[in-house]
């Protein structure tokens, strides 16, 4: 890719993105500053700290949940942030205070889901905790939160249960596996070589290994587990050995866009057609600005 065809593709992907994703674009190819992207993700806050308001098209629940309160955490990792930004220290309230003592976890769904249109698969369950979001959610407080306070150490429990069950999984499915590496970029970032040691680490690639699929002609065919729903940026964990296979998927992203040449999602609710339609026009601004994220980092761009 040129820089002339770079520019192209984001003048596409901006026809479609959000303010948000916009200024998040905008600040990855430095001529945008960060405070506009601050700006944007808080429309999505809540009062109680948490994040909702459709911030994750997939789910148009208004109120504040973890699963959304995670996307925004995704999004928050990618900027130059601290644990003192006043809308960190206001999800870290909604985080305590929606922490499952009885499971010690995070829950992924809530009740009022089922009030508000949504993907089938983010309708509420009483059984749904497991590591995804609250793995990744976890790996976020150990960087930012103040050691030793109380979320702090729920943080903590979550971690070394997220370590136990890496050891004794024969496979994780790949939302929980996204899950556990953002945790381990975030020790990693932050040092925390007693939680995230080398034998950790390689735990994590063996299980990337069994479950990255290696058939391309699948990858933008299905929703099929590609490199990237896994490795989001360079440097990361696993970046280094998918190094091949994630310029193989940009190489063939490339060559998968729609004749508008964006990214459509590869999936579909089955229901509400036309909020679903609006969700998906969501979708092409964050899957284009993933896709930029791993052009830059990855160094895609020709001289």
């Amino acid at each position: 890719m040129d820089h002339k065809e770079l520019i192209a593709l984001i003048s596409q992907i901006k026809k479609y993105a959000r303010p948000l994703e916009i200024a998040q674009i905008d600040h990855l190819f430095s001529h945008g500053l960060q405070e506009d992207v601050f700006i944007e993700l808080e429309k999505y806050q809540n009062p109680d700290g948490g994040f909702g308001r459709a911030l994750e098209p997939d789910s148009w629940n208004p109120n504040s949940s973890p699963i959304t309160s995670w996307f925004a955490m995704t999004i928050l990792r990618t900027l130059d942030i601290s644990g003192e930004l006043p809308m960190v220290r206001r999800l870290f309230d909604y985080l305590e205070s929606t922490f499952e003592r009885q499971y010690q976890l995070w829950p992924r769904l809530i009740p009022s889901n089922d009030h508000y249109p949504c993907a089938p698969w983010w309708n509420f369950q009483h059984d749904s905790f497991d590591l995804n979001p609250s793995a990744s959610i976890a790996g976020f407080v150990l960087k930012y939160e103040k050691k030793n306070s109380k979320l702090y150490k729920m943080a903590n429990h979550v971690v070394n249960q997220a370590i136990k069950y890496l050891k004794k999984s024969t496979t994780i499915e790949v939302h929980e596996l996204r899950s556990i590496i953002d945790m381990a970029n975030d020790l990693i970032s932050a040092n925390r070589h007693d939680l995230m040691n080398e034998k950790v680490k390689m735990l994590i690639l063996t299980h990337m290994e069994k479950i990255i699929e290696l058939d391309e002609s699948k990858w933008f065919s299905s929703y099929a587990v590609k490199p990237s729903a896994l490795i989001k940026y360079h440097p990361s964990l696993g970046s280094d050995v998918y190094r091949n296979l994630i310029i193989k998927e940009l190489d063939l992203a490339m060559l998968s866009r729609n004749d508008d040449g964006v990214w459509k999602p590869t999936w579909n609710w089955g229901i509400y057609p036309d909020i679903f339609e609006k969700a998906s026009e969501m979708w092409i601004g964050i899957i284009g600005f993933e896709y930029l994220r791993l052009i830059k980092s990855y160094d895609y761009i020709k001289k």
